[in-house]
C-alpha cells in the first residue's frame, strides 16, 4: 500500500476511536495493544490471491474494528470473499444490536483473524458470548491484542489475519433471512448490516 493511503488510513483510525470513546463514555479497561513492530515478529505476510479460497469454512472467526485507543471484537460465523471493482474482498454481517457495531460503522478497517483449535473456547464462549459493554474479554480470555500495519488491532494468538479497508454498508433486511432463521433472529426489529471490505493483506503465524 503507497505510504500516504496508509498514513490517512491510520488518522481515520484515530480520529474515529475519539469519537467511539466520546460516544460511549466509561467502558471496561482494556489491554493496551503492544506496537505494530510485535505483528510483525509474529507474522508474515502471503500472498492474497494464493490465500483467498481457505478463508472462510466451518469455523468462526473473530472480527475487531477500531484502533489501538479503543477496538472491540465479537465472534463471526458468516462471511465471504470474492472480487469487486476488481479488487479482492472479504464480506462480513453484523447485526445492529452488537456492541461491536457502532466499531465497524465508524472505522475505515477491520481486521478479521482465525485461531488454532485449542483457542475455541475463548472464542466462542468469551468473544462470541460476552459483550464488550461490560467486559473486558482480553483479560477474560488471555489473549494479547496487538497493533495491525494499518492501524487496527489484533492478537498474537491467531494463526492467520486479514486486514480490510471497508468499501460499502448494506442493511440486510430480515425477509431476506431463509426462513429457518427468520424466526429466530428476524423477530425483534434488529437486522444485518453487510460490510464490504477490500482485502489490503493477509498473514500467518510465522513458523517457530
Amino acid at each position: 500500500m503507497r505510504t500516504w493511503t496508509k498514513t490517512i488510513m491510520i488518522a481515520a483510525l484515530a480520529f474515529s476511536g475519539i469519537f467511539l470513546h466520546g460516544a460511549e463514555g466509561s467502558l471496561p479497561a482494556r489491554q493496551k495493544p503492544l506496537p505494530a513492530a510485535e505483528f510483525y515478529k509474529h507474522f508474515e505476510q502471503v500472498p492474497i490471491d494464493k490465500d483467498m479460497g481457505a478463508l472462510f469454512g466451518d469455523r468462526v472467526y473473530l472480527g475487531t474494528a477500531g484502533n489501538a485507543a479503543n477496538y472491540n471484537t465479537l465472534t463471526l460465523g458468516w462471511g465471504a470473499t470474492g472480487i469487486l471493482w476488481s479488487r479482492p474482498v472479504a464480506i462480513v454481517y453484523i447485526r445492529e444490536n452488537r456492541f461491536s457495531y457502532r466499531y465497524f460503522e465508524e472505522s475505515p478497517v477491520y481486521v478479521l483473524s482465525w485461531y488454532p483449535a485449542q483457542y475455541r473456547k475463548e472464542v466462542y464462549k468469551i468473544f462470541g458470548g460476552k459483550s464488550g459493554r461490560d467486559t473486558d474479554k482480553e483479560k477474560l480470555s488471555g489473549f494479547t491484542p496487538v497493533e495491525t500495519p494499518d492501524g487496527g488491532v489484533t492478537y498474537l494468538q491467531a494463526e492467520k489475519v486479514v486486514i480490510c479497508r471497508k468499501l460499502m454498508r448494506q442493511p440486510v433486511p430480515s425477509e431476506f433471512l431463509p426462513k429457518e432463521l427468520h424466526s429466530r433472529l428476524g423477530q425483534d426489529g434488529f437486522i444485518h448490516i453487510q460490510y464490504t471490505g477490500e482485502v489490503l493483506s493477509v498473514w500467518k503465524k510465522k513458523q517457530p
